[in-house]
């Protein structure tokens, strides 16, 4: 059986995946701008982080029982996404805007994952938490398709 609580672990560990993938893709940013992408997302990641272990401390220890349709419905929602960075082959991947666009993806998830989410949350305060970290993570994607155009011209002049 599912609760809130293992949804927020989730969360927890999407967060904690992300922000160690970003610290080791700074290792092969290449450039200043690239590193300080990353590095902010990697920041970012971890104050995330922080956020949902402040919450989950204040879900009810009876938080709602989602049940057994939670791994079908999470499965369906996700189709093929991996929900996690944990298998990301940093050899495998040959220029910048590759690995930008496996960001792209994680941090695509990522929205999804908690807009689903957010339908279980009953607290208007954690639903509007909620909601600056989703606006966050959709900054996220805004800030790489960014980097990925300022390459793309780059390479076009």
């Amino acid at each position: 059986m599912f609760t809130l609580n293992d949804l927020f672990d989730i969360a927890i560990k999407m967060e904690e995946n992300g922000r160690n993938v970003y610290l080791t893709a700074l290792k092969q940013a290449g450039s200043r701008d690239m590193e300080s992408l990353v590095q902010w997302m990697a920041d970012e990641e971890h104050c995330h982080k922080s956020w949902f272990e402040t919450q989950k401390e204040h879900l009810s220890s009876s938080s709602l029982d989602l049940g057994i349709m939670l791994p079908g419905v999470i499965k369906e929602m996700m189709g093929n996404n991996s929900l996690s960075l944990d298998e990301l082959d940093f050899s495998q991947i040959a220029t910048p805007v590759q690995m930008l666009e496996t960001f792209i993806m994680f941090e695509k998830d990522t929205i999804l994952f908690y807009e689903f989410l957010e339908a279980f949350v009953e607290s208007e305060p954690v639903k509007a938490g909620l909601h600056k970290i989703i606006a966050e993570e959709m900054a996220h994607v805004d800030k790489i398709s960014a980097m990925i155009k300022s390459f793309e011209d780059a390479s076009n002049n």
